[in-house]
């Protein structure tokens, strides 16, 4: 009797580590395939339901503000050297136009801009209040198209511009932000000659 209850107390002990095991297991590939598309839904309530600081909270800025001056120096033709006439050296038209956009993005890039633009957009469908209907989650399946670029990050498209703008999405502990956009590399090299004509 001793026995087959020591032996019952050992196979316990041995399912409780594999039951673990499989309800972490089952956590992790809920959260790799499930958790973006709770995050883009989250997202898209909070827009629909003009909740700004739900929006915010969806949004890295810094490594945003990051990724866009990355994208607007991509492309772009070498510099060239420039002096004054007493041949003192000046700032390249390029890097002092660059400079001057990256201060404009850490300038409008900012949660305080994010508020102000929305307050004077004003509430959704016309000024009227938000009624508490939201869209199904199903319609967001249908509009977009999430592609996964890494553990810890995935892109999204609209399904109607597969080549067109993406937005980068990063993981911050178990949940998602916005951290980057993917622009097309046909517009980046546009921006980058334009900048170097300057």
């Amino acid at each position: 009797m001793a026995l087959r209850t020591a032996q019952g107390i050992a196979t316990m002990k041995g399912w409780v580590p594999a039951s673990v095991a499989a309800v972490a297991f089952g956590l992790g590939c809920f959260w790799y395939v499930g958790s973006p598309w709770v995050t883009l839904y989250g997202l898209r309530t909070a827009i629909e339901k003009h909740d700004v600081e739900g929006i915010i909270g969806y949004v890295d800025f810094a490594a945003l503000r990051q990724n866009l001056k990355a994208q607007v120096g991509a492309g772009r033709t070498a510099p060239t050297p420039r002096t004054d006439a007493n041949g003192w050296s000046l700032p390249t038209r390029d890097t002092s136009r660059l400079a001057a956009i990256d201060e404009q993005i850490d300038t409008y890039i900012t949660p305080e801009t994010v508020r102000l633009v929305l307050a004077r957009a004003g509430p959704p469908e016309d000024g009227r209040s938000f009624t508490g209907a939201v869209n199904p989650a199903g319609e967001l399946v249908r509009d977009v198209a999430l592609d996964r670029t890494g553990l810890g990050t995935f892109v999204v498209h609209a399904r109607n511009s597969p080549g067109g703008v993406g937005f980068v999405f990063s993981a911050h502990g178990l949940s998602w932000r916005l951290s980057g956009i993917d622009v097309p590399a046909s517009m980046t090299q546009s921006i980058g000659k334009r900048i170097t004509a300057w």
